[in-house]
């Protein structure tokens, strides 16, 4: 055939006119590829208000439309590598990813908790645009979610004051379970338990007055050394609170 085509344009110089290209396009699956943001995403949280959030994964795609992929992305290229679609389809996460968590309305404690469904909703908010492009998106992994390091310590400090709350709870709930063993002991054992049973409302008063912010008027404490009036102290003997000058105790008449 070709021999005979060659005699059928003698009068061309034996060259035919009609020329065609061949392209190959590789079906495959293109795994491991790798997305990030490489600037936080400010997003509204319902709980947190305005964030500033990270993210990085995999995600996986593959040609599925040869034809129009030929014709919006690679065109008349003689070789169209996988590394050339990288970027454009890296930005195109990053950019729907800011959609999809305004759409969700999940806080986002509850987003970081939840990484797989959330890389399927992010998944099917690509969908579309992967078609568009004569591709298909097979897979989608949230690898990771975070705050810029500034905003993580913020988030550190409010947990830490949680359970510091939750610690004073715990305190007084210790100091409420010891009462029935200080008022069961008598003599010498009631005088060791009245002692930690008093270390133990002083912990507690402290880590409460600490945490309760001062009421309006309200004069602040006196400070250490400020008055011995103003200062209570517990019997040795018996545990029962007694002025800080006292040298005796009113309940017990225990020396102190």
């Amino acid at each position: 055939m070709p021999l005979l085509t060659n005699l059928m344009n003698w009068d061309k110089m034996f060259q035919s006119p009609f020329k065609s290209d061949v392209y190959f396009f590789s079906a495959r699956l293109q795994v491991n590829q790798r997305w990030g943001t490489a600037t936080p995403v400010t997003v509204r949280d319902k709980e947190f208000g305005a964030i500033r959030l990270r993210g990085y994964g995999i995600y996986s795609y593959r040609i599925s439309d040869p034809r129009t992929f030929y014709t919006k992305v690679s065109g008349t290229q003689e070789i169209y590598h996988v590394a050339d679609l990288e970027g454009q389809l890296r930005n195109t996460i990053v950019g729907r990813m800011s959609d999809t968590f305004a759409e969700s309305n999940v806080p986002f404690l509850d987003m970081a908790a939840n990484q797989i469904e959330l890389g399927q909703k992010i998944r099917e908010q690509l969908q579309p645009v992967f078609s568009d492009l004569g591709l298909a998106l097979d897979a989608f992994v949230v690898e990771n979610l975070s705050l810029p390091e500034e905003l993580q310590k913020l988030l550190d400090q409010r947990i830490g004051m949680v359970m510091v709350g939750e610690m004073g709870r715990y305190t007084q709930f210790q100091v409420a379970q010891s009462l029935p063993v200080a008022a069961a002991n008598e003599g010498g054992g009631a005088a060791g338990v009245g002692v930690g049973l008093g270390a133990g409302l002083v912990m507690a008063q402290s880590m409460m007055s600490a945490i309760k912010p001062p009421a309006p008027g309200e004069a602040a404490a006196p400070a250490a050394g400020g008055g011995a009036s103003a200062v209570t102290k517990f019997c040795m003997n018996c545990g029962k609170p007694i002025p800080g000058a006292a040298k005796f105790c009113p309940e017990c008449g225990g020396a102190q």
